[in-house]
């Protein structure tokens, strides 16, 4: 839901593409992160984490960035306009 958000108020003419751009990590986030989560107990002993986990950090650091060049492009945008 978050990244549909994000997608939709980035839709605006005065936000910059790089943002727009920035935004899709958070739509990339929404994959990573569950990838992380279910794959990560694959294996001979679910009770331990695999090297699969870090797709759980790969998709946080997603969200971060997506969430912080959405939110620059946003003030950017609106200062322009």
């Amino acid at each position: 839901m978050l990244g549909l958000v994000v997608r939709l108020l980035l839709n605006e003419p005065a936000v910059p593409d790089w943002s727009r751009l920035m935004g899709d990590l958070v739509l990339v986030a929404a994959i990573l992160m569950p990838i992380g989560f279910f794959l990560s107990v694959l294996g001979r002993d679910p009770s331990a984490p695999n090297r699969m986990r870090v797709f759980l950090w790969l998709g946080a650091g997603s969200l971060a960035l997506g969430l912080v060049g959405a939110a620059v492009g946003l003030i950017v945008g609106g200062l322009a306009s």
